[in-house]
């Protein structure tokens, strides 16, 4: 079944897995790339695919800025080695036409589902069109493939936003990282009736780096969260031995996996009578992370499975 009519059926479970591109001219770290959606291929209905800026947030970042490799080439990688579904992500707001962006990346990498992005400021005024626009002409233009947008449930207006863009041709959205279930909760709530996927996004956390790096992006992380995981013991950790180093950071990443499936659960136990259909995304952030975020792929992908089941037969 061709993927965009997957997400578009909420009788069906969706997973995404976000692999962060290589650094550019790095082989050893592309072929990593590679084993890892070896490891997931058959888990996951399609690997998602970052557009990688060096954006100006404020803040100190936890490390530099290094170019990676366009995700569009790494998708052509995928699907042409391993065979697997691609979505691509592609920020639009630099673009006038994205018409000439499209038709590269149909023609010359094979690539046909996309994540629409906007910019990073609201207050900044940008020379190509909104996610709005850019959809709309795609969708004129005949454009055939699933078309996704960025939801951030913790903004204002957020069901307003998300309903104009669905308007427009979008079939899903992949939410912020999440890790509290409150505000995804209420723009679920909000989105009864809409026709359109929501992927709940999800990253592992085992070092105190992880939330560090998520919040300098801007997501929204309840304040008390370094202390629920315990992140103060493994830095403390790291001054000691390595065992306890790695007991320390094995026992934070079982606390996050076990918060994400909390925050599965309160979603689809808060579901409206007409709910959005959801999907699964899980992210490694990170390449330390990889081994991390298979094993909350494996953790998170049956839970979800059997709570479409459940919500299927009610």
């Amino acid at each position: 079944m061709n993927l965009r009519h997957k997400i578009v059926d909420p009788s069906l479970p969706v997973s995404f897995f976000e692999v962060v591109p290589p650094e550019e001219d790095k082989p050893a770290a592309l072929e990593e790339a590679l084993e890892v959606v070896r490891a997931v291929e058959g888990s996951v209905d399609a690997i998602n695919l970052p557009e990688i800026h060096n954006e100006a947030r404020p803040g100190q970042r936890t490390a530099d800025f290094v170019p990676r490799l366009d995700p569009r080439r790494l998708g052509s990688k995928l699907r042409d080695e391993l065979g697997v579904e691609v979505v691509t992500n592609h920020c639009v707001v630099h673009e006038p036409d994205p018409l000439p962006w499209l038709r590269e990346t149909r023609e010359v990498f094979g690539i046909e589902h996309l994540v629409l992005v906007g910019g990073e400021s609201s207050g900044v005024r940008y020379p190509g069109l909104s996610v709005v626009e850019t959809a709309e002409r795609l969708r004129a233009a005949g454009h055939t493939g699933a078309l996704g947008g960025i939801s951030i449930p913790s903004r204002t207006g957020e069901a307003e936003r998300v309903r104009r863009k669905q308007a427009a041709g979008l079939d899903f959205f992949t939410t912020q990282v999440l890790f509290d279930p409150n505000d995804i909760v209420w723009l679920v709530q909000k989105l009864n009736g809409l026709e359109a996927r929501i992927f709940l996004s999800f990253a592992p956390v085992s070092h105190p780096r992880d939330l560090h790096f998520l919040r300098w992006l801007g997501a929204d992380i309840p304040p008390d969260l370094d202390r629920f995981l315990r992140l103060d013991e493994a830095s403390a950790s790291d001054l000691s031995h390595p065992d306890r180093r790695e007991q320390a950071r094995t026992a934070c990443l079982e606390r996050s996996i076990s918060l994400a499936q909390r925050i599965l659960m309160e979603v689809f136990d808060s579901l409206p009578p007409d709910p959005p259909a959801l999907g699964l995304n899980v992210e490694h952030i990170n390449r330390r992370n990889f081994a991390p975020a298979t094993r909350m792929l494996d953790r998170l992908s049956d839970l979800y499975s059997s709570l479409v089941a459940a919500r299927a037969r009610a």
